[in-house]
């Protein structure tokens, strides 16, 4: 009976230590959730296959969501602890009351889309009466074709007819069949749409709009919980950007192994589009959260009056750049 009720001790104590192990590695095993296949998103690909995370400790998973607004459901419910590309679904969270969501960092401050035209459409004056094809209505491709209309003097709709699509690539069909006559297009259609004769009437990331397109966003609980992790993934990415800038050999493979692009004379100009808007150091700034608060507003009023800085947690990538961290790998 005696040595019966040892072995009942020992098997229970060692459960609870098997317990206890698999929340730590639960806990180690950071989620982290991106939308699409987008070159943005690279030196996340690149920091994970590279090993940049793993050198700085980190158990990483990386998981490609879909939509951003899922992925900020998933990320309450405890599923995903930090979402790249989550700016305008982690700000129209924190607007409809959800306190504990932050954006922490971004890695792309500019829309990365342009717009294409038929060839005789040689001015954007030329665009009122056409139609200008858009992924969908209320996007974040949308809101930047609307923007930019105005600020050329047009007013979507009333000047130009927008045509919601669907796909980017189906953009560019729409295109070549005659069915609208502009396109607000990304990366790789773009490419494409200049392979097939089309003209660049503008590029988009020039017009001189600030706007978190890659915003790192994450539970403020799990940042000041994860405060140390959550610094080492920044240090990881910021690595990962060192990397890609003088390795493109080794970039341009990774993209193209998560991108499916294997076209080297779109492949290239892709990834040197990316590598120059990169920043050294992923840091978000009011100022890149002014557009999407923005657009947020279209269908959440009360965040026209929403204070940006309000919705940054900058401690962590404060930190990195303080450390000295940064400047030691550009040496």
């Amino acid at each position: 009976m005696r040595n019966a009720k040892k072995l009942f001790v020992m098997m229970f104590c060692g459960m609870l230590l098997a317990g206890f192990a698999a929340s730590i590695f639960a806990r180690d095993n950071i989620r982290v959730g991106y939308p699409a296949p987008a070159g943005a998103f690279l030196p996340f690909w690149t920091a994970n296959d590279r090993g940049f995370f793993k050198a700085h400790g980190l158990s990483l998973e990386l998981i490609a969501t879909g939509s951003s607004a899922l992925a900020i459901a998933s990320m309450m419910a405890g599923d995903l602890d930090i979402l790249a590309g989550g700016g305008t679904a982690g700000v129209a969270a924190q607007i409809k009351g959800y306190q504990d969501m932050a954006v922490f960092g971004n890695v792309i401050d500019r829309f990365v889309f342009s717009v294409y035209t038929h060839p005789s459409i040689t001015n954007v004056a030329q665009l009122r009466g056409k139609k200008m094809g858009v992924t969908r209505f209320g996007g974040t491709l949308d809101f930047a074709a609307r923007r930019y209309l105005r600020k050329s003097g047009l007013e979507p709709v009333k000047d130009v007819t927008m045509v919601q699509i669907g796909r980017m690539p189906d953009i560019v069909f729409a295109l070549i069949a005659g069915s609208v006559e502009a396109g607000t297009i990304g990366v790789p259609q773009n490419f494409l749409a200049k392979r097939q004769g089309f003209r660049e009437l503008a590029d988009l990331s020039q017009m001189g709009d600030r706007y978190a397109l890659a915003a790192l966003v994450a539970k403020r609980s799990f940042l000041a919980q994860n405060h140390a992790k959550a610094v080492s993934f920044v240090k990881a990415l910021v690595e990962s950007i060192r990397f890609l800038r003088t390795n493109p050999k080794e970039g341009m493979e990774i993209m193209k192994r998560y991108t499916k692009i294997d076209d080297p004379e779109i492949l290239k100009p892709a990834y040197d589009l990316h590598i120059k808007l990169f920043p050294r150091v992923p840091e978000v700034f009011p100022k890149d959260l002014e557009l999407v608060l923005e657009e947020v507003s279209a269908g959440l009023p009360e965040a026209s009056r929403a204070n940006p800085a309000q919705l940054i947690e900058g401690r962590v990538v404060r930190e990195v750049i303080d450390s000295g961290f940064v400047k030691e790998i550009y040496r």
